[in-house]
């Protein structure tokens, strides 16, 4: 497997499925990559909405198919220990 993406990683939309418009996805929508489950592994990526909802679940090849990465995280918790919930988005950070 390859190495997952940090938690905090901030991703853009670019490139729908089909019926992803009726669900309200747009493309140039901003996700962040929530923690990991335990229960799940490091195989499913939690998507965070901007406003620091965990809504929607991935996997890397998917997350690479259609999203692009805006932002890196350097964090070092995949599951969050003793770390607190994300927030919302306040902005879109750059590159």
């Amino acid at each position: 497997m390859k190495r997952p993406l940090p938690p905090k990683s901030v991703v853009r939309l670019v490139r729908l499925w089909p019926h992803a418009r009726k669900r309200g996805y747009e493309v140039g929508q901003t996700w962040r990559i929530g923690y990991y489950s335990p229960q799940d592994g490091l195989d499913v990526i939690w998507l965070v909405d901007a406003a620091g909802r965990y809504g929607a679940t991935a996997d890397h090849g998917w997350i690479t198919k259609h999203f692009e990465v805006v932002h890196l995280s350097d964090e070092t918790s995949m599951f969050g220990a003793k770390r607190p919930r994300l927030r919302a988005l306040r902005s879109t950070p750059t590159i």
